[in-house]
Order: structure tokens, then C-alpha cells, then sequence
């Protein structure tokens, strides 16, 4: 496929099954997961034969069947999140969820603690300290399965996601049978290091106390928070601004009634195709224009929290975005919105969907939570099941196209591929890396979005963004729709900044 004057060939492999010689016959037995439950660790020995949780039965994993291809993990990076300008609502994000209860859109992948001076985020303590086997779910806890499949290395530190703040590691096991260990850092990314090579599925039991999934906020004195770091000089002055549009003041309000008003503005945020720069610093131009998805108002939301004092971090997976606050307790989950429209992602089967404890903070009209989004797909999930069981609707949907934004006035943009995978496999991730530059200067917090064309038809497979000097750097993951074969995939961008749009073709 032709990318930036080069030559590459998308050769995506598929899967086939023999089809057996001859019936097996079956006889039906019901299943009880509730005894299962009872029974705890009757069963696969190694994990609890099921969990009984406030979101229902979960059971756990077969370990006699084979990994699922399409969770696997193989970075160790946690790349700096660089902030864009790209305020339109996705329409479809893909999303793999590997716990039970499925824990949709809030699978906790990438943690941010910190801002550097030119706004990009990092994870200001990245020493790793040893996650220790044990312990029990306890009746205040919520407990988790956890089933996907990394690709190790000797001396490797492979990323894996977790379901929140503060989880903890009860059991493990792995197929094949490998010795692990699990680490974290100090925004709480979690991290698997194995004396072995090759793919190993990697099977968890987890216990997290429920209350993190509680959006609220103790009323503690300021004295009670962590102590947050002397943000840079230049964030100071742009949150001095914020903080009066947002009508919060540290030396005469207590934190609660500060995180109160700051998820009550920046979860008013609304979603536009007009790119947001006035004033010069995207901090200003998103928090002051009061535009943007989940990832923008995560962004402006660390960044005033910081400076006011309240300990943050911002938290992002493949389809999501989203923040966590410290109330001197306990880390705790909060939802801004700006969730996508739509996912795709594979079947939960028959997972149950996690039902976290109420949400305290209000919403606006026309709510758009990651919460709700899972909702969305749950109904779509059974009404599909529904057509299915009644004989109706064979054809599986398609995903609406992602919408499409004005086209960015500015200097045309070049863009090119300088590095990306030559082994593509359908479900998995594909990294590429490149550069968008306009009059000799590389475009900033440009969204560059990854197209493939398949026959005649164009999908966007994914978008990342670029960081100060044009570049942008990361993965997107093929769809598992996509038919085996050469197809030819390209980048393109409507521009930011002094850059126009333009595209590696």
C-alpha cells in the first residue's frame, strides 16, 4: 500500500477451524453459577469457580480453551498524552474488555499524574514496586476476573489494564504455566515481567474497594490532601483565568464544594467541529471554550485540579477518557463525559455488566457518561440477540462513519509514515509513527486519523494526535471485520494551528 511514497503490504491473517469428521452428541445440564459462588474454590482449583458481586454471578474463565487473540498486550511504554484540538464527538471507538464484570468504557489502561510545562502529560514517579499474591474479597469490595494474553519477553515490562485505583491482586494463573510478576507505578499503571518468551495467557482474581467507583468527594479539610506539587509558572497564570469562569477559590471554599463546581463545568462541555484557539494555549482555548470530548475535559480538569490543589490524575483507554480525584482517603472515580456515540467491541457473553454504587454529582440535560454509553450497548446487545433468536436481521451492522469536521484553513500539511508494522493481524494493534509539518514547522495538537481502504469503501480505523514537533506516534487496532488480503492504509489530517489538512497519499 502506497504511504508516503513508500511501499507497504497489509497483510492481515484470519483463523480458520477444521470442521469435525463426524457428531458429537450433547446432552444439556443446567447451570447454576450461584453454587459455583458457594462452593468458591471447588472447581479449576487455581482461581475461584465464581464471584458473587453487586452486578451479579461472575464466573470464571474457562483455562481449557485458547487465548483470545484479541486481548493481547505487548507494550511496556506509557507514552506523555499530548492534548489536541479535535473537539468532535467519535462516533464509534473499538474497546476490548477483559474483566468480569465487565467494566465498559472504564477499563483503566493509561494513568497521568502530572503536567509539564508544555501541557503534556506524564506519570511524575515511574519506579515500579512490586504488586504482592493474596488476600481475600471482602463483603466492602467489589471482586473482578480478568482474562487476556501478553506477549512477554526476558526483561520486558508488558502494560496490562486494571479495573480501578487501589485493586488488588488476590490470584493467578497462566497458561502455559509461567513464573509472572506484577508490578505498578506511582499513578497505579499496571506492568507483568516474565523469565520467558512468547504469549502467555494471563488469568486474574480482584478485589477493589467499591467505594472508588463512587462519584462523590468527603468533605475533608485542605490539611487531609496530599500534597500536591508546584505546578509550573505558565499554568498558574492560564488557571488563574479558569478558576474565575469556574467560580472556585481555595482560601474560601472547602475541597468538596471545589470539585463540586469544577465536574459541574467541565461536565457542560459540549462537543463541536469548530477548533477551539483563541488564546494561544490549548489549557485556556478548551477549558475557557468550554469545548471537547471525554479526553479534553480530562485534560483541562487535571490541570485546574493541580494548581488549586486537589490530587488528580487523568485516565484513558482505547474509547475513553476520564478522571480520578484523592479526597485524603481514598482515590476515587469521576466521570466527566463526552463519551463516544458508539462502540465496537467484542461480545461480553454472558459477563455481567459492573453496576457501580450512584452517581452524587448531577448531570446536564442530554447526559452523555461513559455509564450511559454502556448502556447503550447493553440494549443494542440484546435487541441484536432478540433479531437474531427471531430469525430477523442476518446482516450484521455497520458502524455509522465517524463525522466529518470543516476542513482547517492554514498552509497544506505534509504528512508522512516514517515507521509502521509489517505484521498486521485483524483485533490486534498496529503502531505507526510520522510526521504532519506546514511551512517548514510541525503541526501541533493535529488529529491524524488512520484510514484503510478495503475494495472501494474507506474506513477510519483510529486517529492519534500530534505532539510539539508534528509528530505523532502510538497504535490503532484493525478491525476484526476487515477481510484477510493487501489493502492499502494512508493517514490523513484536517490540520491545526497554521497547518491545513493534507494526507500521506
Amino acid at each position: 500500500m502506497a504511504l508516503g511514497g513508500r511501499l507497504f503490504a497489509l497483510a492481515l491473517f484470519g483463523f480458520s477451524v477444521p470442521a469435525l469428521a463426524y457428531p458429537i452428541l450433547h446432552e444439556r445440564l443446567s447451570v447454576d453459577p450461584s453454587e459455583d459462588a458457594v462452593l468458591s474454590d471447588a472447581g479449576q482449583g487455581e482461581l475461584s469457580s465464581a464471584l458473587r458481586t453487586p452486578s451479579g454471578i461472575a464466573v470464571a474463565p474457562n483455562l481449557t480453551r485458547p487465548a483470545d487473540p484479541r486481548t493481547l498486550y505487548n507494550s511496556s511504554e506509557i507514552a506523555p498524552f499530548q492534548p489536541d484540538r479535535d473537539t468532535r464527538r467519535p462516533e464509534v471507538e473499538r474497546y476490548d474488555d477483559p474483566f468480569s464484570p465487565v467494566v465498559t468504557p472504564f477499563k483503566r489502561s493509561y494513568a497521568y499524574d502530572a503536567v509539564r510545562d508544555d501541557y503534556r502529560l506524564y506519570v511524575r514517579d515511574s519506579e515500579l514496586r512490586p504488586i504482592h499474591l493474596g488476600g481475600e474479597v471482602n463483603a466492602h469490595d467489589d471482586g473482578f476476573f480478568g482474562d487476556l494474553t501478553i506477549m512477554a519477553a526476558p526483561g520486558a515490562k508488558v502494560r496490562i489494564p486494571t479495573v480501578g485505583p487501589g485493586a488488588r491482586l488476590i490470584k493467578l494463573t497462566t497458561r502455559p504455566r509461567r513464573d509472572l510478576r506484577v508490578w505498578r507505578d506511582g499513578a497505579d499503571n499496571w506492568f507483568v515481567t516474565a523469565d520467558a518468551t512468547g504469549r502467555i495467557r494471563l488469568v486474574t482474581e480482584l478485589a477493589i474497594e467499591r467505594e472508588v467507583f463512587a462519584s462523590t468527594y468527603d468533605d475533608v479539610d485542605w490539611s487531609r490532601l496530599r500534597r500536591v506539587p508546584l505546578q509550573p509558572a505558565r499554568h498558574r497564570r492560564a488557571f488563574s483565568k479558569v478558576a474565575r469562569a469556574i467560580g472556585i477559590a481555595r482560601h474560601s471554599m472547602r475541597p468538596k464544594d471545589v470539585v463540586a463546581k469544577m465536574v459541574a463545568y467541565f461536565r457542560s462541555f459540549a462537543p463541536s467541529a469548530e477548533l477551539p484557539a483563541e488564546h494561544a494555549d490549548i489549557y485556556l482555548d478548551l477549558a475557557l471554550g468550554r469545548k471537547g470530548v471525554c479526553r479534553h475535559r480530562a485534560f483541562a480538569f487535571l490541570v485546574t485540579a493541580l494548581n488549586v490543589g486537589i490530587p488528580a490524575r487523568l485516565i484513558h483507554n482505547e474509547a475513553h477518557a476520564w478522571v480520578e480525584v484523592h479526597d485524603g482517603g481514598r482515590w476515587r472515580r469521576i466521570d466527566l463525559g463526552g463519551a463516544a456515540s458508539d462502540l465496537a467491541q467484542t461480545s461480553q457473553g454472558d459477563r455481567p455488566s459492573h453496576q457501580p454504587p450512584p452517581d452524587r454529582f448531577a448531570w446536564p440535560k442530554g447526559r452523555d457518561s461513559g455509564a450511559e454509553l454502556a448502556r447503550r450497548e447493553r440494549r443494542e446487545a440484546a435487541d441484536s440477540s432478540s433479531s437474531t433468536d427471531s430469525g430477523e436481521g442476518n446482516e450484521p451492522s455497520q458502524p455509522s462513519p465517524p463525522s466529518v469536521a470543516p476542513q482547517k484553513a492554514g498552509a497544506p500539511a505534509t504528512v508522512t509514515v516514517d515507521a509502521i508494522d509489517h505484521d498486521v493481524f485483524r483485533g490486534l494493534a498496529l503502531k505507526l509513527s510520522g510526521r504532519v509539518r506546514a511551512e517548514g514547522r510541525g503541526c501541533e495538537g493535529a488529529r491524524v486519523d488512520v484510514v484503510i481502504r478495503v475494495a472501494e469503501e474507506e474506513r477510519v480505523v483510529g486517529a492519534l494526535s500530534t505532539d510539539a514537533r508534528g509528530v505523532y506516534d502510538g497504535s490503532v487496532v484493525i478491525p476484526s471485520s476487515v477481510p484477510t488480503g493487501d489493502h492499502e492504509l494512508y493517514v490523513r489530517t484536517l490540520g491545526a494551528g497554521h497547518c491545513g489538512s493534507g494526507s500521506s497519499l
